[in-house]
Formats: C-alpha cells, sequence, structure tokens
C-alpha cells in the first residue's frame, strides 16, 4: 500500500529518526548558514521562522520596510496555490491578484505563465510583486519571466515550498531556485522539499533590503513544548500507525482521535507567527535534507477525466491518492470561500484542479515499483484527451 503523505511512508528508522531527534543551537545556526550561503545572501538577511506563511509574509513586509512597496500594492499570486500564500499577502497589507493557468487542454502547466504575468502588468499598474512557486517541483522558464521582471520593473519572490533543490535552465545552463529573486522563502511543513513537518525560513537576497524594525530575530521564541512538540516531532510515529490501520480500514478513526487531541494538525491550519522560530532538533534535521536535496520533482501530476471514479480505481490496488495539491484551485477546500477566489477570471485554474491528480517522488524505489508502475497505468487510462 502506498500513500500521499510523505510520513506515512517513512521506513522505522526514519521515524525513530525524526520523533527522538536532538538537536543544538549550534545546529540552529548552522543551518541558517547553510541556507545563506546556498541562496546567496548574508547572515543578518537569513532567518528561520514558525511557519512558510510567515515566511513569505515577513519578506514581503521587508519590501516595504525597505521603500520598494507600499501597503495596498498587489502581488501576483499562481492561481493553483496554497491558502498559506493568499494568508501571507493579506497580511502584510498588500492585494492577491490571482493569474490563471495555461489552457490545460492544449498546454497543461500547474504555474501561470510570463504571457498572462505581461499582460497583468499592463493593466495594473499596482501590480508590483510576483511570486513563482514552481508548483509541483516543475521549473517556469525563467529567461521569459526575467524579460517581464526588467520590463515592469517588478519584485521577485521565489517560494521554494515545492521546489527546493531543483534547478531553472537559463541560457542552456543551470540555475538553482532560490537564487534568482529579491527574497527566497522556505516551508518545512509537511511534505514539502524539506520537511520537518512544520517552520520555514526567509531569505532576503538583495543587499537594498532589510528586516521591519518590528522583527527582532534574536529575540524569536521557540516553538512551545506542549501542543506542538507531539504535532512536529511525532507526526510520523502517528503516520506508520495510521499506515498499519489503513489494513483494516480504521485509519481514519485514528487520524480523528488525534485530531481531537490535537496531537496533529492540517497542514493548512498552520499559524501565521513572526515573532516564533522552528526548534534545535527540527533545524538539525531540515539541514541534513538540505544536504541532501536532489533536482527532481516533488510530484507529478496527470489530469484525468473522473477523479473521483479514478481515485476508487487506485484505492482498490491499495493506492490512496485522495491528499492531492490541490482540490481545489486555493487550497484546502474548507478555506476556499475566504479567498473569494475569481472563478471567471481563472476557468483554466478552476478546470485544473478539478481534474489533476498526482504522484510524489518518494516512491521512486525498487520497493514501489510495481504498485508505482501500476497507479501510472490507470492514470494513463484515464487522462483527459490530449493529456
Amino acid at each position: 500500500m502506498i500513500f500521499l503523505g510523505l510520513a506515512s511512508n517513512y521506513s522505522a528508522r526514519d521515524v525513530l529518526r525524526h520523533s527522538f531527534s536532538v538537536g543544538s543551537k549550534k545546529d540552529y545556526k548552522n543551518l541558517e548558514l547553510a541556507l545563506s550561503k546556498r541562496y546567496g545572501t548574508t547572515l543578518e538577511n537569513t532567518s528561520l521562522i514558525y511557519s512558510g506563511r510567515s515566511a513569505i509574509s515577513l519578506a514581503l513586509k521587508s519590501f516595504i520596510e525597505s521603500n520598494r512597496l507600499k501597503k495596498g500594492d498587489h502581488v501576483a499570486v499562481n492561481s493553483f496555490t496554497c491558502f498559506a500564500v493568499v494568508e501571507a499577502v493579506k497580511n502584510a497589507g498588500l492585494v492577491p491578484v490571482f493569474l490563471d493557468l495555461p489552457d490545460p487542454k492544449k498546454a497543461p502547466s500547474p504555474d501561470y505563465s510570463p504571457e498572462t504575468l505581461a499582460v497583468a502588468c499592463e493593466k495594473d499598474k499596482k501590480l508590483k510583486v510576483f511570486i513563482l512557486q514552481n508548483t509541483f517541483g516543475l521549473p517556469v522558464d525563467l529567461k521569459k519571466f526575467l524579460e517581464v521582471k526588467k520590463k515592469y520593473n517588478l519584485l521577485l519572490l521565489e517560494d521554494l515550498a515545492h521546489s527546493a533543490g531543483r534547478f531553472y535552465t537559463l541560457n542552456a545552463k543551470k540555475r538553482e531556485i532560490g537564487t534568482v529573486g529579491e527574497a527566497t522563502c522556505l516551508s518545512f511543513g509537511k511534505g514539502k522539499s524539506i520537511d520537518t513537518i512544520t517552520g520555514g525560513a526567509v531569505l532576503l537576497r538583495d543587499p537594498t533590503l532589510s528586516f521591519p524594525k518590528s522583527f527582532n530575530k534574536s529575540a524569536l521564541k521557540k516553538r512551545r513544548k506542549s501542543g506542538d512538540v507531539p504535532r512536529a516531532s511525532w507526526y510520523p510515529l502517528f503516520g506508520a500507525i495510521a499506515r498499519g490501520l489503513a489494513h483494516l480500514k480504521l485509519e481514519k478513526y485514528w487520524l480523528g482521535l488525534l485530531l481531537k487531541l490535537r496531537w496533529i494538525e492540517r497542514s493548512a491550519d498552520t499559524k501565521l507567527l513572526e515573532n516564533t522560530t522552528i526548534t534545535n532538533w527540527q533545524a538539525k534535521l531540515a539541514l541534513r535534507q538540505l544536504g541532501s536535496l536532489k533536482d527532481k520533482p516533488l510530484r507529478e501530476f496527470f489530469l484525468v477525466e473522473n477523479r473521483e471514479e479514478t481515485l476508487k480505481i487506485l484505492k482498490k490496488k491499495g493506492i490512496r491518492l485522495e491528499e492531492s495539491w490541490y482540490e481545489v484551485p486555493v487550497s484546502p477546500a474548507r478555506y476556499y470561500k475566504k479567498t473569494n477566489f475569481p472563478e471567471k477570471e481563472n476557468k483554466n485554474a478552476v478546470f485544473f484542479a478539478k481534474h489533476v491528480l498526482n504522484l510524489p517522488t518518494w516512491y521512486y524505489d525498487k520497493k514501489h515499483q510495481k504498485e508505482l508502475a501500476y497507479a501510472k497505468k490507470i492514470l494513463k487510462e484515464n487522462a483527459l484527451n490530449g493529456n
């Protein structure tokens, strides 16, 4: 049986390594040093933070602090994204502007195109920033985006939740994602490129930028020892138990109990806190993962005619793909109404979200090759015409 959730597929060694990890102040500092060196900025302009959304909000506030933006300016956001991104933009006092995807029947892509960004800039003179998230870890056409950036004097924020360790192709050469924009943000949440269940980092790459005066990096509080610790440290253990119970079709009762006890939380429920950071042991885990990142997609996507029917077929063979990224244009569905998503202006994203299914890359090993081959076969048999 295979699952989308990374923690549900940890080996016993991985579960023990994560659940009982112990870190130090040195691990925390070493992670900041490694990130600043890798993404080309100073230690002063690098900070670990509570979550990915906290990182995005802080980066945007830094643009404002440095007089590169003013409150009320507009930020280009992918129309196929997470509620966390929208929340972060609004928390910074800015306005998210959703850019639609290309026609999924002609050129399926989980990211808006540089041409769409250019059209938006012509129409909206308050559009000053664009966020590139390289969804599923699939690099966008950087050269064309940089041409638009230069023409309209835009700021670029790179969101590496899906794409840490991956590379753009620029003039036939590789350029690591996260080394291009004025700011780079990482999420260490569940199922991300670097996964410590929670956490993130923000890096201001432009030397003219600085964190807001209200942000005191040296005074950041560590995550609470009550409540947050079970969710962060024991989650892989909870996932391993859920994996075993799934064979008896009892995993939903186990997960329901954990949610009721607040020992786990859904990813999109993570708080936006700019005065709190990760623990030393999370920094230790993140540093280890940072050093072993591979240049491969985080998830592979397919567009199918009928998603529910396809999921049922896969489930009968023990392949659980219900946890899609994303089931609505701005996921999760329980927060969708809060985004006031303009569906009429983003019809391609609405269609894409209705038909997309994805596979994670952690099945690309000998153990899961048979199941993966079967999953791909079913997905291709049920694919949209021309997909």
